[in-house]
């Protein structure tokens, strides 16, 4: 659905702009759908199988954060500042951030190299949401929150895991 005030375009059924934030809601009179566009819309993302959060401190260098990385086999860490998440750190970041820059990953923090305010889901958002915002931001992870407190992430990887095995083999 284009957005009448920016232009931009956001998934079908949503309440704000993701562009300009301005108010949607019963703009598009979205129907009811069956099969997997209905499941993208019906499902939850609370539902699906999270990634456990990697969570360091926005004081962690980048040396101890990739090891830990890499210990549990993450793409990503969420970076907290108390129990506020503050940031994102990926293997993008790594790549583009710090050795690209030549910088020294025993000394640079967190706090220096993470993508600051990331964007967030909510258990309630529809997978869809997810979908979307992944291909329109071009990311590959997005924390979930909930009423403020860091509930685990969701990858490409549950993503493309819940398609196959709830919507493609129900």
């Amino acid at each position: 659905m284009l957005c009448p005030f920016c232009g931009a375009d956001n998934i079908p059924g949503i309440d704000l702009c993701e562009s300009c934030g301005s108010d949607l809601a019963g703009l598009d009179g979205v129907e009811s759908e069956t099969g997997f566009q209905g499941r993208l819309m019906s499902d939850r993302v609370g539902d699906l199988t999270m990634g456990p959060a990697l969570v360091v401190d926005a004081a962690t260098t980048v040396e101890k954060a990739v090891e830990k990385m890499r210990r549990f086999r993450h793409g990503c860490a969420l970076v907290e500042d108390g129990n506020r998440l503050v940031g994102i750190f990926t293997e993008r970041d790594l790549l583009t951030r710090v050795i690209r820059q030549g910088l020294d990953a025993s000394e640079v923090t967190m706090s220096d190299v993470m993508t600051r305010s990331p964007s967030t889901l909510s258990p309630g958002d529809p997978p869809a949401f997810a979908i979307h915002r992944m291909v329109q931001q071009g990311l590959r992870h997005l924390p979930v929150i909930e009423d403020g407190e860091l509930q685990g992430f969701v990858s490409v990887r549950n993503i493309l895991r819940y398609v196959h095995e709830e919507v493609i083999a129900d």
